[in-house]
């Protein structure tokens, strides 16, 4: 409460803060540029100079006092919006007490021992981790949650705990029901938005000030990020508490073992579900046996993964930040032992799905692979229930259906993307203005050795300065080769350099750095770790390779300006095209 209380005087404050930086800001510029003025005004005539450093003083004040009237107006309207939070998108589905009274009985009964008050409404979903909230939530199949409580199950994991793991997540998160942890993250969530709803009006995001602005309100931007990061990082800390303090209410109703195998196994399975998630997305079809038979078939073929390499990472979380899974360990005070990592790998499904009633009962098949719940206990629970809809069908239906829009939306993208690479582009490099200064040169040297010679005997003399007219010629020569050939050319499977046969592929080039000097365009290729560096049969002004860096440096001499733009947006361009034709490859796309 005290740092909700703490920020949110600092967001009420904040927006006057910014507004004064800046016009303390321009209000010093002014005065600053109309003192540079007072030598001149004393003066009764003035030159066209001072009337052109008038007027340029005149309009750069002009437009301070422009841009101090636009930030305080946009100020006041983000200070006007409401801190309304946007309902929550997701993926799933409302189960009722009808449709599954076995779970209910068991987060009521968990409920109970947590000592707070149970979820409004449970819902059910494939592609999310286990989390609790009251925001406001909207079904992607556009059923609008009622408000209150919100319970999110997740069944890929869920197919693989069993009850005591089960009831130590749902704990965990009631245990943040005790805390109102999910109040206040509601309330914390305003603050975020409002601020940076704040910071923005006065950069002047997206109002087509072309930098400028944000240039000028700089040091009062930085004064707003600096309050964000505060706000952030104090939220941050206490969300690490009370996810540690949810856990301990996990443990109060599971015990600390269940608390940390759910863990485990939850971070043992966490690699299969998102490839089984990441299969369905790319195919926008039905995978046989959906998401679920996908992570069955994965853990059985492969068997777990193990957690120990993510000891410390932390499990993703929509709203909250998680410790890292070692610090939850020894809060708990356990350590990844034996014992606990045998259950974590254990490839053994549980038969919770189907008693809950959010599964349809399996085969006997696929019942002998390793189910811990008996089959006599699966047909009493279906017995006991009443006959409802497959969840886990109805889920992977509606799953395969967005996931479906999705990829057509994709595929076009990609597709267009994929197009922009055509016809081979060579980079001709502009040498006329050199080449005409060196061969001057060197004719005038010529010729001047050429008199010396004649008339005089300093014969050494004369010899420098033909010897000096021939070098330049020699670099007239170099400069008019190097501007008839085409040393770089953008092809749709790599950069050629220099030579025909000499390319190096855009699967080499993790990233590009662009900048220009003095009308040279210099081109920094980063190469991926693996990639051995290409030989590069050219002198190290044109081309160079950074052994320390892992990157290779081109100089395109004359190449500046529109002609550079142009030249960066097709290696852009192409570069972005070959990973799009390797995205669609990988989904099975034909270009």
């Amino acid at each position: 409460e005290q740092l909700l209380n703490a920020f949110l005087r600092g967001k009420k404050l904040l927006p006057s803060y910014m507004v004064v930086m800046v016009l303390l800001l321009f209000g010093a510029a002014i005065p600053l540029m109309l003192y540079e003025l007072m030598p001149i005004l004393r003066h009764q005539r003035y030159s066209s100079g001072d009337i052109k450093l008038m007027a340029i003083i005149a309009i750069f004040a002009a437009v301070l006092l422009y841009y101090g009237f636009k930030v305080m107006r946009d100020v006041v309207r983000a200070a006007r919006q409401p801190m309304a939070l946007e309902p929550l998108h997701l993926m799933g589905q409302v189960v009722t007490r009808e449709q599954t009274p076995k779970l209910w009985a068991l987060v009521d009964k968990v409920a109970e021992r947590v000592g707070a008050g149970g979820p409004d409404h449970i819902v059910v979903g494939l592609n999310e981790g286990f989390f609790v909230t009251e925001q406001a939530l909207r079904l992607s199949n556009g059923v609008a949650v009622p408000h209150g409580r919100v319970l999110y199950l997740p069944l890929p994991y869920m197919a693989f705990l069993n009850v005591p793991e089960v009831a130590a997540v749902v704990g965990h998160e009631l245990g943040h029901f005790v805390g109102e942890d999910t109040l206040y993250s509601q309330r914390f969530a305003p603050i975020y938005s409002s601020s940076i709803a704040h910071i923005s009006a006065v950069a002047g995001a997206g109002l087509g000030d072309d930098g400028w602005r944000s240039l000028v309100t700089r040091p009062a931007t930085i004064f707003g990020e600096m309050f964000l990061d505060s706000f952030h990082e104090a939220v941050r800390f206490w969300s690490r508490q009370r996810e540690l303090a949810a856990d301990a209410v996990g443990a109060k109703v599971a015990g600390t073992k269940a608390v940390a195998t759910s863990l485990l196994r939850i971070t043992a399975l966490a690699p299969h579900v998102e490839e089984a998630l990441a299969a369905h997305w790319d195919s926008g079809t039905t995978i046989a046996g959906g998401v679920l038979g996908h992570v069955r078939q994965l853990v059985a073929s492969q068997g777990m993964v193990d957690p120990r390499k993510d000891l410390e990472n932390r499990q993703s979380h929509p709203f909250d930040t998680h410790p890292e899974l070692s610090a939850r360990l020894q809060a708990l005070g356990l350590t990844a032992s034996d014992d606990l990592l045998a259950r974590a790998m254990d490839a053994s499904r549980s038969g919770l799905l189907q008693e809950f009633g959010l599964e349809a009962a399996q085969t006997q098949g696929e019942q002998a692979e390793g189910e811990q719940a008996s089959a006599s206990e699966v047909v009493a629970s279906n017995a006991a229930a009443p006959a409802v809809l497959d969840i886990n069908a109805a889920l992977q239906n509606e799953l395969t259906q967005v996931a479906a829009g999705n990829r057509r939306v994709r595929v076009q993208v990609l597709k267009e993307i994929a197009a922009k690479a055509g016809e081979p582009k060579p980079v001709k490099e502009r040498v006329g203005f050199l080449l005409g200064l060196a061969v001057f040169i060197g004719s005038l040297l010529l010729a001047g050795g050429g008199l010396v010679a004649v008339n005089s005997s300093r014969w050494l003399a004369a010899l420098i300065l033909m010897l000096l007219g021939l070098v330049a010629m020699s670099l007239a020569y170099l400069l008019y080769r190097r501007g008839k050939s085409s040393g770089v050319v953008i092809r749709a499977d790599g950069l050629q350099l220099f030579e025909p046969g000499r390319v190096l592929p855009w699967s080499a080039i993790d990233d590009f750095q662009f900048s220009q000097n003095q009308g040279t365009l210099i081109v920094q290729l980063i190469l991926s770790p693996q990639v051995q560096p290409p030989k590069l049969m050219v002198s190290r002004l044109r081309a160079s390779y950074v052994k320390r860096k892992h990157r290779v440096n081109l100089q395109f001499m004359g190449v500046s300006g529109k002609r550079a733009e142009e030249v960066c947006r097709n290696m852009a361009e192409y570069w972005q095209a070959f990973q799009a034709r390797q995205e669609l490859e990988r989904m099975g796309v034909g270009v």
